[in-house]
Formats: structure tokens, sequence, C-alpha cells
């Protein structure tokens, strides 16, 4: 007979979804912050400066997210503040499709960080562009295909976050 699973006694507490905005969103900036330093080391500093502005910019529009969803800006039909803040009333595939759309912001970022080193074009024309970088630049395509897998599927997925949370905003009250 196998041993029993040794059950906690603490309760696991529900997952709180604007918290874990609010943490991705400082890490996002914290991290974009410490690239800063690693900006004039990269082959293609430009690219670097590049994610180091995009981590900065984007951590902030998580941040956002995670205390608009946090917040309680809705008013009962007898004009007091609601008790359920903006994240109540997303429904389940909602909360996940917020939750992956900006967390997965890690992994489009991460390969734009290792751009700086790789100098792709396809994916990041301008910015390829706007570094200098002329021709084919020196990317092979597995790099080309990293910095492609890390960005359509999670944009696609990040441009559905606001439609949603703007959704709920127009939609309760």
């Amino acid at each position: 007979m196998a041993p029993e699973a040794k059950q906690s006694s603490t309760p696991r507490p529900p997952f709180n979804l604007p918290l874990s905005l609010l943490r991705h969103g400082s890490g996002l900036i914290g991290f974009g912050l410490l690239f800063g330093f690693v900006v004039p080391l990269t082959p293609y500093p430009r690219l670097a400066l590049t994610a180091h502005i995009q981590f900065a910019v984007e951590g902030t529009m998580v941040l956002a997210a995670g205390a608009l969803l946090n917040s309680k800006p809705f008013q009962t039909p007898r004009g007091e503040t609601s008790d359920k803040r903006v994240v109540d009333y997303l429904g389940p595939w909602q909360r996940r499709v917020v939750y992956w759309g900006l967390a997965g912001i890690w992994v489009t970022l991460g390969s734009e960080a290792l751009n700086a080193w790789w100098g792709t074009q396809w994916v990041l024309k301008i910015a390829h562009d706007g570094a200098g970088l002329t021709g084919d630049g020196p990317a092979g395509v597995w790099a080309e295909r990293i910095v492609a897998a890390a960005h359509y599927p999670f944009a696609a997925l990040l441009a559905t976050v606001w439609p949603v949370i703007t959704t709920i905003l127009f939609a309760s009250n």
C-alpha cells in the first residue's frame, strides 16, 4: 500500500490575478532597468536599447492592468461604491486570457533582449533597420524562428487583453 500524501494544514489561498499582474509588472520594470547596464556590452546596442525600453513600457502596462483590475470603480444602483473589484466581473476564460496575455510578455521581451546579440530582422524589421543593420543580417534562420515563435502567438493573445478589460468596464454597472 502506497503511503498517503501528507496534506498541508494551511489551505492554499485563491489565485489573486491583480496581485500577480502587479508582481509581473514590477519584475518587468526591474529587469528592464538592470538590462540597461548590459546595453552597451551587446553587439547591437540599439536593439538592446529597444528591449530595455520595452521592458519598462510593457511593465508599466502590466502594472496598470493589475491596478485597474483591483479597483472598485462601479457604483450600486443607490449610488454607493460597490464592493466588487473589476476582476470580480471577469469569467474564468477571461481571467486566463488576461493573465497569459500579460504574463506572456516575458517570452516576447526575452527574445527581444536576446536579439541584441542575434540581430534578427524578419519580425523586428523596423528595429533592425533603426539599428543600422543592412541586408539579411548575421542572424541564423534558427534565431529568426525563435523570435517569430516568441512574438506571433503572444502578440495575438496580448491583443485580446485590453478588449476584454474594456468590455468589462463598459458592460458592468
